[in-house]
């Protein structure tokens, strides 16, 4: 069975990302007001890469856990067999075959540049490095450690 949420505010064929049958993928919608006031499918498309929200309020990686001072917005999405889990401003791309793999492997993505930017020193890293290191420094309220 294919769940899709009746929300108005969207705009006519909208697409969507959709989990039915142990199956992902995409549908564009079409609101149409009716006995039920149902959303209508207009298209089904499998193939189509499906992208979403990643947003951690906490990073665990190996003996560090990092306590954000607000969820970390990062783009997800599905192509294929891979997870994908992709921060720009902090130049983080993760992948695994599945979403835990790729949560797993952005964990351990962020616990390096941390621990490296803030070793080195502003002299030995590049002008886009210093903005991440700061940023990096911005939104971790506190490391603590197993």
């Amino acid at each position: 069975m294919l769940n899709i949420a009746n929300d108005r505010s969207l705009p006519i064929a909208q697409p969507m990302a959709f989990k039915a049958n142990g199956e992902t993928g995409a549908v564009n919608t079409n609101p149409q007001k009716g006995k039920h006031e149902v959303t209508k499918v207009v298209e089904l498309n499998k193939n189509q890469s499906i992208m979403s929200s990643y947003s951690p309020n906490k990073i665990i990686s190996g003996q560090r856990t990092y306590l954000l001072y607000s969820p970390l917005s990062s783009k997800l999405s599905q192509e294929d067999e891979y997870f994908m889990i992709e921060n720009e401003m902090l130049g983080i791309v993760a992948t695994g075959r599945t979403e835990a793999e790729a949560a797993q492997d952005f964990a351990q993505e962020f616990d390096f540049i941390y621990q490296r930017y803030n070793e080195l020193s502003d002299t030995e890293m590049s002008e886009r490095i210093k903005r991440i290191k700061v940023l990096l420094n911005t939104i971790v309220k506190e490391v603590n450690f197993k």
